[in-house]
C-alpha cells in the first residue's frame, strides 16, 4: 500500500512541475520554396519556435528564439536550432517577426516576417490558424 501511495505522490508532483504559464497559438505562412509554422507562446515569447518545411524536399528545419525583444523594437529573430544535427547552417539564415509582444490580450490575425537565407531575403505574412469546431 505504501508503494502505491508513493507512486501516486510522485506522479502528481511531476505533473505539477510540467505546467506551463503560456498557451500556444499557431500561425502559418508560405512562399514558393517553403512553408512556415510558427508556434507562438503567448505569455512567454522565448518558448516560441518555428518549423520551416522546404516544399521540394519536405525537409524540416527548427528555428528557436535568439533573445527576447529589446526595448521598443518589437521584433524578434529566430535562428536554426544548433542542437539539430540534420540542419546544415548556412550564412545569414534567420527569420524575423515584426510587431511582436511578450503577451497579447487579443492575438493578431497576421504577423509580418522576413526570412533570410545567405544574401537573399523573402517577405511573408503568417496567418493565424483557424480554430477547429
Amino acid at each position: 500500500m505504501r508503494v502505491v501511495f508513493i507512486i501516486i505522490c510522485l506522479v502528481w508532483s511531476l505533473n505539477a512541475y510540467t505546467q506551463k504559464a503560456f498557451e500556444f497559438e499557431y500561425y502559418y505562412g508560405k512562399t514558393k520554396d517553403f512553408e512556415i509554422k510558427l508556434s507562438l507562446a503567448n505569455g512567454y515569447i522565448l518558448g516560441s519556435e518555428i518549423i520551416k518545411t522546404y516544399l521540394k524536399t519536405n525537409k524540416k528545419v527548427k528555428y528557436i528564439v535568439s533573445a527576447a525583444p529589446a526595448g521598443k523594437s518589437q521584433s524578434i529573430t529566430f535562428f536554426p536550432d544548433p542542437s539539430d544535427k540534420a540542419t546544415v547552417i548556412r550564412k545569414r539564415e534567420f527569420i524575423t517577426l515584426y510587431h511582436i509582444s511578450d503577451e497579447y490580450d487579443v492575438l493578431p490575425d497576421k504577423i509580418n516576417a522576413v526570412c533570410g537565407i545567405d544574401l537573399k531575403t523573402n517577405r511573408l505574412k503568417l496567418y493565424k490558424a483557424k480554430a477547429k469546431d
